[in-house]
């Protein structure tokens, strides 16, 4: 059953190579409290033998930063505060670095507020403190970490207002910028069709 709904776009039908097995009219009974009962599945036999192929490939290097915020005024304006803070530190990249846009990625997220959902979180709270996640993703190792170099005093000093003093913030680490090396993404995701099983694959029996 928890395979049907493992990236599964239909959790009554599981595509397999060679058919796939509909689930629609199955029946599930409990027979005690670690075994089940399933009845009712179908195999239902391709015409086309297929295969799935999945890939993945470097989509650059990540460096992070986190800090926490306690000041009530802070945390009140914290997605406010965030978007000043990306807005700034956009502008000093490009003048320092000279990066363009589409080279590199900043995300800032607060944890307590919205930092699973974004955008879609619907029960936003009223936390006493909120942790600042910030996670930069560039071409290389070197870059990714100068750029987060250029936000650490944006996290640690940046005031709400210009009419107010610099704050002061905290770092659960240090130094504060965490190098993650290579980080992928999904770059394959295709069915394709054999006349054989095996001819997409070799089959190499060693004796040992």
């Amino acid at each position: 059953l928890a395979h049907m709904l493992y990236e599964n776009s239909d959790p009554f039908i599981l595509h397999e190579p060679g058919g796939h097995l509909d689930v629609t009219d199955a029946t599930y009974e409990a027979l005690d409290e670690v075994r089940v009962r399933v009845e009712g599945s179908r195999w239902v036999t391709s015409d086309q033998y297929t295969v799935k192929l999945e890939g993945a490939r470097v989509a650059g290097c990540q460096t992070l930063l986190m800090a926490t915020i306690r000041d009530p005024r802070y945390v009140e304006s914290a997605q406010a505060w965030i978007r000043d803070i990306g807005h700034r530190h956009a502008a000093k990249v490009a003048n320092r670095m000279g990066l363009a846009p589409e080279a590199w990625r900043c995300d800032l997220r607060l944890v307590g507020i919205d930092s699973t959902l974004g955008e879609l979180e619907t029960r936003p709270g009223s936390p006493t403190e909120v942790g600042v996640l910030c996670t930069i993703t560039a071409g290389d190792q070197r870059t990714a970490n100068e750029i987060g170099k250029l936000m650490n005093p944006y996290l640690l000093h940046h005031p709400l207002t210009s009419e107010e003093e610099q704050p002061t913030f905290s770092f659960p680490f240090s130094p504060a910028e965490i190098d993650r090396g290579p980080v992928h993404e999904f770059c394959l995701h295709h069915v394709m069709t054999l006349s054989d099983a095996m001819d997409a694959f070799r089959l190499d029996v060693i004796n040992a």
